[in-house]
């Protein structure tokens, strides 16, 4: 048996998770773990440290696959995910050991229910990024789309973050032919690749489901070179998170095993409908999907604290 399930039923219901799961991947280039690590707590009741590892371990053989999809239709900016590999890896080992920390930071008392530390601060955490991102998602491509139908062309409009990082001259500038990215700050790649990695090492994410709209809206990539290039450096950053979280015992094999049959079948099928969507259709979707999440996280909380956290 486990999580309460035999070994048979756990690896169906894990790959079936992972089918779906996969299929996003392919198709919003984001490793899928930011609903697969709250579906894995809310729907089996596994333990967050246990999920963030097991999730990492079969992101490592998702995105391999998804990247190798999207390699062959052209979609990876190769230099640009190789620079931000640098940046990640650093953040990972942050995130690892802030989650650490967490874990053994014990409970505390809501509405009279014991609520362990990690579950609470993980979920508020989640629930503010992915509504912050949602927003920010929605609100461009519905410009972009009304603009495509008028007639017009798939123009991403740029925020007063993006218009102050591309103007930033900060040494070493280098420039991304395949983004069409003429200048920009080796800083600011880092800097976003390391703001990533913590995320995947702290809440069991490749980093996509932040990394994507960044490099659409922070770098300026094209929406499906963004796609091909961050799953190409999600299949780095979750090497590194699986290694170092299985050090710590944070993976399940059973898990990971049923995960990866799905989400490998899934990453194909996603993947190869990246470019039939078209842009602003792919960001509005993944912005919806963003809010889905939010839901699901924040009534599995408010559930834990009215049952007393358990």
């Amino acid at each position: 048996m486990i999580f309460g399930m035999s070994i048979f039923t756990a690896l169906v219901a894990f790959a079936g998770l992972g089918l779906l799961v996969g299929f996003m991947a392919g198709l919003f280039g984001v490793g899928g773990g930011f609903l697969l690590t709250p579906l894995l707590n809310i729907v089996f009741g596994i333990p967050y440290n246990i999920a963030v590892g097991s999730d990492l371990a079969q992101m490592l053989g998702m995105s391999t696959a998804a990247t190798m999809r999207h390699g062959r239709i052209g979609n990876i900016d190769y230099k640009l995910g190789f620079l931000m590999i640098v940046g990640t890896a650093t953040g990972i080992e942050v995130g690892a050991t802030i989650l650490e920390l967490l874990k053994k930071a014990g409970d505390v008392t809501i509405n009279h229910a014991r609520v362990p530390v990690m579950t609470l601060v993980m979920s508020l955490i989640y629930m503010a990024l992915l509504l912050w991102i949602g927003t920010m998602v929605l609100r461009e491509s519905r410009k972009a789309l009304a603009a495509v139908r008028a007639g017009g062309e798939d123009v991403i409009e740029k925020t007063w973050l993006v218009e102050r990082l591309s103007s930033l001259r900060l040494w070493p500038m280098i420039s991304l032919p395949r983004s069409g990215i003429a200048a920009i700050s080796l800083w600011v790649i880092l800097g976003v690749g390391f703001a990533t990695g913590v995320l995947a090492g702290l809440l069991g994410v490749g980093g996509g489901f932040i990394r994507m709209p960044a490099l659409i809206y922070i770098i300026g990539c094209p929406t499906a070179v963004a796609v091909g290039t961050d799953l190409f450096e999600i299949m780095f950053s979750s090497a590194y998170g699986a290694f170092t979280h299985g050090l710590k015992g944070n993976v399940n094999l059973v898990v990971v095993l049923g995960l990866l049959v799905g989400s490998t079948i899934g990453s194909q099928i996603g993947a190869s409908l990246t470019r039939r969507l078209g842009g602003p259709r792919l960001r509005m979707a993944f912005s919806l999907i963003a809010y889905v999440a939010v839901v699901m996280v924040a009534v599995k909380l408010v559930v834990k604290i009215a049952h007393g956290g358990g």
